[in-house]
């Protein structure tokens, strides 16, 4: 079945959910290499294990890497047309 949540946002979020309630979880960012290989486990890998001690101990790298799914989107989540009525 199709889901309507790509699977890195879903797997991140929960992830976060369960073990990154700390604070700045958004708003720190994690190690670009360990974003950067999260990112190519997502690529090349159905789910990968976020329990590997690189995610668990660097927990901002997997918040990252979803600030970075949306803001490499084609289209931004709030799109241009609806721009106006949101400021």
């Amino acid at each position: 079945p199709c889901s309507l949540v790509p699977q890195v946002l879903k797997s991140c979020t929960e992830f976060i959910e369960k073990h990154g309630i700390v604070d700045g979880i958004y708003r720190l960012s994690g190690i670009a290499s360990n974003i950067q290989k999260l990112r190519h486990e997502f690529d090349s890998e159905q789910i990968p294990d976020l329990t590997k001690d690189i995610y668990i101990q660097d927990i901002h790298c997997v918040g990252s890497l979803c600030k970075l799914y949306f803001r490499e989107l084609p289209n931004p989540l709030l799109t241009y047309q609806l721009y106006e009525k949101f400021s």
